[in-house]
């Protein structure tokens, strides 16, 4: 009985202990599967939100703007240039970084066909084509030097989707260090918001030069930012250039160029110790706000759209510095007839000195009546001051404070425009002075451009009209240097010009044709003195560039014919012609091709300009003709990936016909040499 009482408890035992096994594993499991669910929960979450931040990652941004064409808006680069008159888009630009863009880098021989300079990247030129010459409005100075720089009117705007950055060098890396030329590129910009644009760009070119003493050294650094937001607009920057030059005034004797095989470091040249120092600063900001008008209910209130007010205001800060040195002997008589034995300040050395302080702004107001895409869409206005302190020296003042001169300029200025579907634009803008230094002065210009699509890019017809009467600027009418001085009272210049554009991309052809009529042109003549002409000046210009191809054979020519009324004055070749004739094929597919080829630019003889280093500008001679020698580069073109890169020989004909390859008067042009260059970018697509 107890054996059987004992054996019942131990079952129940037994019995109790398996039951809260159970129990504990049930537990556990639950606690177990739980914890799984949550971890998983866990990771779907966090996997849903790394979804959510992909697609956020890889939206593209948008751009909501009324001054972008909604066609160019989901572009991964856009680029233009502004107006700081009215805060509008002047022109579309394109960002090409292929091997046949780049091949030409100098300014003068990407945007035309060849200019007058002196020998060196970065030294004073002046464009061939007298249409594409600019000029530096109040700072005459710094008129050689713009073509390889910017303005706030040239400076290229961006907005961009991904990041864009570019590297570029072109020089003769393997010339020895004495003659080696180097010219450097480097972009960056970056789009912070969709709306809000941040562009870095530094420009330098410059070399030791093939002469002794013409080194030179020009330098371009620009802080630029737009934001284009639905209402606001905005368009600022810091602009600087700098200028080192050793001036030595080009080659005595042009003969021991054309008929020797001198050492070029053994040609004589004029000045021994003559420097040209330059800089400019420019800060600006243009910025405009739209103000939707709603006249009913049934008025749309999206900006851009149906009648609205566009109200804003420019400002530019700018400085502008030139200073020409140099030391001459009493027994240099080479250097003391370059410059006509004038010394009006010291027989032995020159340290003359200008400057210029500017401050700008603008008012303007637009009204868009109707619509942005009416046949009259804009109708708009606005009135400018200028301030200008002017340093200039004057004998008959001790204190430098003295020689400062203070200008007030004030001006108006009205214009409008409009747009037909995609066949017709027309803009006008009319500016006169009406206070100050430029009172009276009057501008009028206008533009028209006609398309049509006979064939997808279509025939494009731009006609421009022109009318200006000016005044003088200031360092035109008075100047006092120790190799230059003038004080004159020269009339206003009037000039009439017509332009011309016809371009069909799909046949890559354009021509163009200008004609201007001038009365009392300013130029300076043969002694590098300011002058004017009283009688009529007749200028015409027509060009063509026509690119096309046999097999794999390419053929890209350009032409330019120009006439002048009086060649005295302004003297032109009657023409200038650039061939680049290349053969090309692809290496690995999508990877890298290559041209093979040769360039070639000519032009026919005429009284090529003199430049005088004491004047800082190029005037007429009467001396020598220059021209109808060919000059001519070998080369190799490559584009591999998205890097273009070269290699030239330059001047590889030099001697044939003449040794006449001089690019303005008593300035040569590269002699043979091996040229490299590279354009890089970087970018996501």
């Amino acid at each position: 009985m107890f054996a059987y009482y004992m054996s019942k408890h131990r079952y129940n035992r037994i019995k109790i202990i398996a039951g809260i096994a159970t129990i504990m594993a049930a537990v556990l499991c639950f606690n177990t599967s739980y914890a799984q669910r949550r971890e998983l929960t866990r990771a779907q979450r966090d996997s849903i939100e790394a979804a959510k931040d992909s697609i956020s990652n890889a939206k593209p941004m948008f751009l909501e703007t009324y001054i972008i064409p909604d066609s160019l808006k989901f572009k991964r680069i856009i680029l233009w240039n502004h107006d700081s008159y009215l805060n509008s888009i002047t022109g579309m630009l394109k960002q090409d970084t292929t091997y046949d863009y780049n091949f030409h880098f100098l300014p003068f021989t990407k945007n035309d066909i060849g200019a007058e300079y002196l020998g060196v990247a970065g030294s004073a030129a002046q464009s061939r084509n007298f249409f594409n010459r600019v000029k530096s409005e109040e700072f005459t100075p710094f008129t050689p030097y713009l073509i390889y720089s910017y303005t706030k009117e040239s400076h290229p705007f961006y907005n961009v989707k991904t990041p864009h950055t570019e590297l570029a060098y072109r020089g003769t890396i393997l010339a020895e260090r004495a003659k080696e030329e180097s010219n450097i590129h480097v972009l960056t910009t970056q789009n912070i918001s969709p709306a809000l644009n941040v562009t870095l760009l530094y420009d330098r070119w410059g070399g030791k030069g093939i002469l002794n003493k013409e080194s030179t050294d020009n330098r371009t650094f620009s802080f630029t930012s737009n934001y284009l937001g639905k209402k606001y607009v905005m368009h600022a920057g810091y602009i600087f250039q700098s200028i080192k030059r050793e001036e030595n005034g080009g080659v005595t004797y042009d003969t021991e160029i054309l008929d020797t095989l001198i050492n070029p470091r053994e040609v004589n040249y004029t000045l021994k110790d003559a420097y040209n120092r330059l800089k400019r600063n420019s800060i600006f900001i243009t910025q405009s706000y739209s103000i939707p008008i709603r006249f009913s209910k049934r008025d749309t209130s999206k900006v851009g759209e149906g009648t609205t007010a566009y109200i804003g205001h420019s400002f530019e800060y700018s400085t502008h510095y030139r200073k020409y040195t140099d030391n001459i002997s009493l027994t240099d008589s080479i250097a003391r007839n370059y410059f006509g034995d004038r010394f009006y300040i010291d027989s032995l050395a020159s340290s003359d000195s200008v400057r210029l302080n500017k401050i700008e702004n603008r008012f303007f107001i637009r009204l868009q009546p109707w619509a942005n895409d009416a046949i009259v869409s804009k109708l708009e206005g606005g009135l400018g001051h200028q301030y200008m302190s002017y340093y200039r020296f004057r004998p008959e003042f001790t204190d430098a404070e003295a020689s400062n001169e203070r200008l007030n300029n004030t001006y108006a200025y009205f214009g409008a425009s409009g747009i037909f579907r995609k066949y017709f634009q027309w803009e006008g803008l009319g500016k006169i002075g009406l206070t100050g230094y430029y009172a009276g002065d009057f501008s009028v210009n206008a533009k028209a451009r006609f398309s049509a699509y006979p064939v997808r890019e279509g025939i494009h017809l731009t006609a421009k009209f022109r009318l200006e009467n000016k005044t003088p600027e200031p360092l035109e009418r008075y100047y006092y240097s120790n190799h230059f001085a003038w004080d004159n009272n020269y009339g206003r210049s009037t000039e009439t010009r017509i332009e011309g554009d016809l371009d069909i991309p799909a046949y890559k052809l354009r021509a163009t044709f200008g004609y201007s009529l001038i009365d009392n042109y300013i130029y300076y003549d043969n002694t590098g003195a300011v002058s004017q002409n009283n009688a009529l000046l007749n200028v015409m210009a027509a060009s063509l560039n026509f690119n096309f191809r046999l097999w794999q054979f390419h053929f890209h020519n350009r032409g330019l014919l120009q006439l002048s009324s009086n060649k005295s004055v302004l003297p032109l070749p009657l023409l200038t012609a650039n061939a680049r004739w290349f053969f090309q094929f692809v290496v690995v597919r999508n990877v890298m091709s290559i041209q093979l080829g040769a360039d070639m630019t000519y032009n026919t003889k005429y009284y090529a300009p003199a430049y005088n280093p004491a004047s800082g500008q190029f005037h007429v001679q009467n001396e020598r003709e220059i021209g109808n020698t060919p000059y001519i580069d070998l080369f190799a073109n490559i584009q591999w990936k998205k890097a273009a890169i070269f290699v030239k020989y330059l001047n590889a004909a030099q001697g044939w016909p003449t040794g006449d390859y001089f690019s303005a008067y008593h300035y040569t042009a590269p002699r043979t040499a091996i040229q490299f260059g590279i354009n890089w970018p970087f970018y996501i697509k």
